[in-house]
This record gives structure tokens, C-alpha cells and sequence, in this order.
């Protein structure tokens, strides 16, 4: 997937500068961060009552918790998934799926694997850019991987332990999306060791870019991407 000689940086949400004048997770968004040359982009998707899925951070919105509502009660700033992906002119989106934490198994299950088939039937089309599903339910992320094994699902934690890196690999995980401060250079070694991706969220310190480069990370999540791509472009 990347052919790069620094990590591949990724838009979080969207973002490309520190002013934030396009906001997150919209189309705007989402163009203004293609136009920026980064290499992926990031966002958020919920999955409304009536079985939309729509790009949104945040659990609710103005109207309400958005797996709550229909599709025509989300407010209009609220993209769809399909509208989304059609701004994101890069070479690869990462889906983050949310799963409402009073979820039962089944529930979550569902999800993931409803989220799976909607962006493997997007890729089946042959255009547009790769995809990439993760999430922080690794019972949802599993059926999603479970339902669609050729699409590429990474398990987004907060804390990583080594152990997790053969566990994701024997259930044939693309990556390990971990919080930044948590990923040293052993650690990224064990996960190529798994035979999977070490993607970093969320890196916005210009030392902390380098300091992951040269730990040869493989994935760059950043609020700032422009920052990223300046600083590490020579790399």
C-alpha cells in the first residue's frame, strides 16, 4: 500500500493546518485535505436508526445521538459515507466505525460487519481510494474481518502490549492503530514482526513526527498533516 521512504500521513478527520477553517469531517474537509497532498484521510462514521451511515465524531449532534435518529433528522453539515468518500481524492480512508457503548454483542457484531460489506462493495468498484476499517471494538473490528477478509481492518488501541501484535496477526489483521505516546520503536518492531501495519494517532509535535520516522512507523495520523508533510517530506 505505501511506497513512501517517510511514514505515510493521514488527515485526522480531515484536518490539514492549525486554523481548522474547513472543520472535521465534512466534505469541505475532506477536499481541502486532498488538495493538501496528503497520503490518506480519516474519519468517522455512526450508523443512524434507519441504517445510514454518516461521518460525524461525536456520538450526538445537534439533533440528538445520531444512532438515535433517521437519516432526514441528522442536520445537514452531517455527510454521508458515500459523499465522503467522493471528496477524499487520496490514496487511502481509514473508517473508523463507532459502536455505542451500551452495545450487546450482537449489536456490535452487526456493525461491523453491515460497515464491511458497505466498504467492500465500494472497493469492488475498482476506483476511488483503498479502504481501510478499524475501530476501538475489537468485537466489532473482528466481525468485519470475519465477514469481509479481504478488507483490510486495523484494532485501534489506547495501550499496547506485544502480545496483542501476534494475537492481531493470527486473526489476520492489516494493522495496530495505537495512541502515539504508547509506540517506541521495540514496539513498532513487534508489530512488523506480525506482519502488520503500525499506524500512530494522533501526531501533531514536529520531534514526536521524527521521532516515529525514524522508529519506522508506518502510518502517521495527524490534526496537522501539513505540518507533517513539511516536516517530514525530505525524510
Amino acid at each position: 500500500m505505501f511506497a513512501l521512504t517517510r511514514p505515510a500521513i493521514w488527515s485526522h478527520r480531515g484536518r490539514v493546518g492549525p486554523d481548522g477553517s474547513t472543520g472535521e469531517n465534512t466534505v469541505e474537509a475532506f477536499e481541502a485535505a486532498s488538495r493538501g497532498g496528503v497520503d490518506g484521510i480519516e474519519l468517522d462514521v455512526w450508523q443512524t436508526s434507519d441504517g445510514a451511515w454518516v461521518v460525524h465524531h461525536d456520538r450526538s449532534c445537534a439533533a440528538g445521538p445520531l444512532d438515535h435518529l433517521r437519516r432526514a433528522e441528522v442536520p445537514a453539515g452531517v455527510p454521508e459515507l458515500a459523499d465522503a468518500l467522493a471528496a477524499c481524492r487520496v490514496e487511502v480512508v481509514n473508517v473508523e466505525l463507532k459502536v455505542p457503548p451500551e452495545a450487546g454483542p450482537a449489536e456490535t457484531g452487526r456493525l461491523g460487519e453491515e460497515l464491511a460489506a458497505v466498504l467492500s462493495s465500494f472497493a469492488a468498484r475498482g476506483s476511488g481510494p483503498e479502504l481501510v476499517l478499524s475501530s476501538f471494538s475489537a468485537p466489532a473490528a473482528g466481525a468485519a474481518l470475519r465477514s469481509s477478509p479481504n478488507l483490510r481492518v486495523g484494532l485501534l488501541v489506547e495501550v499496547f502490549t506485544p502480545g496483542q501484535a501476534v494475537v492481531e496477526e493470527g486473526l489476520g489483521y492489516w494493522g495496530m492503530h495505537v495512541d502515539h505516546s504508547m509506540l517506541g520503536a521495540n514496539d513498532i518492531a513487534v508489530i512488523h514482526r506480525a506482519g502488520l501495519q503500525a499506524v500512530a494517532w494522533t501526531v501533531d509535535e514536529p520531534d514526536e513526527m521524527r521521532r516515529l520516522a525514524a522508529a519506522r512507523v508506518d502510518v502517521l495520523i495527524c490534526n496537522e498533516a501539513a505540518l507533517a508533510l513539511q516536516v517530514l517530506g525530505g525524510l
